[in-house]
């Protein structure tokens, strides 16, 4: 795909001390530069990241489980996303609280529109292997 035109800069933003988005703005940098686009970082305080009280382009956030409850409530209570997905969260609000809400197509609707765009999945959960004993794992696995 080509750089859309006027392109010079690209903004990332998240809330502070998430080690892995910096991570994510290194890995970016370079390859943006390759196109002589310029990256900015804005690291800010979680309310407001909360609130998107900041102009970004591109906003870092996570999830947290069961996804089965996180998924739309999280999302629901952001005013980050409302500001940025234009859909009727008051309409899909009441279809969820009434367990009417299917997850995976409107999931999948706000892929689809591009307004998400899940990077990774860093939990990890182990299943079966009974014989494994002192195993700690931290969310990064």
């Amino acid at each position: 795909m080509e750089k859309p035109a006027g392109l010079e800069s690209l903004t990332l933003t998240w809330y502070r001390q998430h080690v892995k988005h910096q991570g994510i703005a290194s890995t970016l940098r370079p390859l943006l530069a390759q196109h002589n686009v310029r990256l900015i970082t804005r690291e800010v305080e979680y309310e407001s990241w909360h609130q998107g009280a900041a102009e970004s382009d591109v906003w870092l956030g996570n999830f947290t489980l069961p996804l089965e409850y996180v998924l739309f409530a999280q999302l629901y209570e952001i005013p980050l996303l409302h500001h940025c997905v234009p859909i009727d969260w008051e309409a899909d609000a009441a279809r969820w609280r009434r367990q009417a809400l299917p997850l995976a197509e409107w999931s999948k609707r706000l892929l689809d529109a591009d307004a998400l765009h899940p990077l990774f999945h860093h939990w990890l959960l182990l299943e079966g292997e009974r014989s494994m004993r002192g195993v700690r794992l931290n969310t990064l696995g």
